[in-house]
């Protein structure tokens, strides 16, 4: 009888707390290429439901700050217009801060995700989405939310 409760007890040590971990994630979204004072988009509202949705699912704490829009275009690194909300993940505990920045200036929608540890504003991850060929709001959906498991992927 103590063989099979030892036994037990080594699956659930062995199975269970992996399970269990989940890495806290600020998100934030911004859109470039758009006219200053206008509505939302629904293709940045899409990705900013996504970005939720998948990385909660995968088992992570999330949170999102404001949702952005700037005239440029965002050069590499880490964008100085996102230090308020980084400086504000890192004092609430969290481990990581994701940002989505969404250009959809001259007839094309590309995405920049990147993902920096909050430790020491290190760029851990950058993916580069652009996908203009979905037939339907499902499929673009679809390809998105495959775009943001990819970078879940790398959370620890």
């Amino acid at each position: 009888m103590l063989k099979k409760y030892l036994i037990f007890l080594m699956f659930l040590y062995a199975f269970i707390p992996p399970c269990l971990f989940g890495a806290t994630v600020s998100c934030l979204v911004i859109e470039t290429g758009l006219p200053a004072g206008g509505p939302k988009s629904q293709y940045s509202t899409m990705w900013e439901n996504n970005l939720m949705d998948v990385l909660f699912e995968t088992g992570h704490i999330v949170s999102n700050g404001h949702m952005m829009r700037l005239d440029q275009k965002l050069q590499e690194g880490f964008p100085g217009e996102a230090e308020r909300d980084f400086l504000e993940a890192r004092q609430n505990g969290m481990d990581y801060f994701l940002i989505a920045i969404i250009d959809q200036g001259s007839g094309t929608r590309t995405v920049s995700l990147r993902l920096f540890s909050t430790n020491s504003q290190k760029l851990i991850k950058e993916q580069l989405y652009a996908d203009n060929n979905s037939r339907s709001a499902k499929e673009e959906s679809d390809n998105i939310k495959k775009a943001i498991g990819l970078i879940a992927a790398q959370l620890i």
